[in-house]
């Protein structure tokens, strides 16, 4: 089927702003752009997903992005994986946003506080001495071994970071066509972790490889 879906920008139980709907679409494009104003960086912003419906709207899944991770005056693209931990779906889909971290004119004086709170976060993230972006494009798999029903899904793993594939049908050449952007840090040995698992229809998860 289909869906009608919007999505509500919600900060600290508020919402913030609603987007338009966009009826009978799976792969919706809203493109639209909206200024949010923030108090403070140690929160998160909460995107929830609707599917409107005549009577009421149901929960599509929702995602969170922490302040503190944004950069002062640069745009960056967040994907954003949609969760629902009440529904037995395994992808919910993504949503994909751009988003910036700006001050409004005026306020440094007005707001000390954020100011601050910017300074700092600035400060935090220059500490942590990551040098730049690993990009790791996950194609496709040959020659899977096949389970029967079981689904299959990779594990990406560097440092303490870590990405989680789309899951899809179990097949022996598995398409993921996904792109993951990982933190370089210079002064880290760390190595890049990649680890196969299958989920079967009992949401037992088994390790396959790595």
């Amino acid at each position: 089927g289909t869906s009608d879906p919007y999505v509500k920008f919600k900060l600290n139980g508020k919402t913030l702003y609603k987007s338009k709907v966009v009826y009978k679409n799976l792969n919706p494009v809203w493109d639209e752009t909206v200024v949010l104003p923030i108090q403070t960086l140690d929160q998160k912003l909460w995107i929830k997903v609707y599917d409107r419906d005549l009577t009421s709207s149901d929960f599509m899944g929702s995602a969170s992005v922490a302040l503190t991770e944004l950069e002062l005056n640069r745009t960056t693209e967040q994907v954003l994986k949609l969760e629902d931990p009440n529904s037995l779906e395994d992808d919910m889909g993504v949503i994909v946003l751009n988003l910036s971290l700006a001050v409004k004119q005026g306020d440094f004086k007005r707001n000390s506080s954020f100011s601050r709170n910017v300074r700092l976060s600035e400060s935090l993230r220059k500490n942590q001495l990551w040098n730049g972006l690993v990009t790791i494009t996950l194609l496709e798999g040959k020659n899977m071994p096949r389970g029967g029903l079981a689904e299959i899904f990779i594990l990406l793993k560097l440092g303490d970071q870590r990405y989680k594939s789309k899951t899809l049908c179990k097949s022996a050449n598995p398409q993921w066509r996904e792109q993951f952007d990982f933190h370089y840090f210079s002064d880290r040995k760390d190595m890049l972790d990649i680890e196969v698992w299958r989920k079967d229809n009992k949401k037992h998860e088994e390790l396959l490889g790595t």
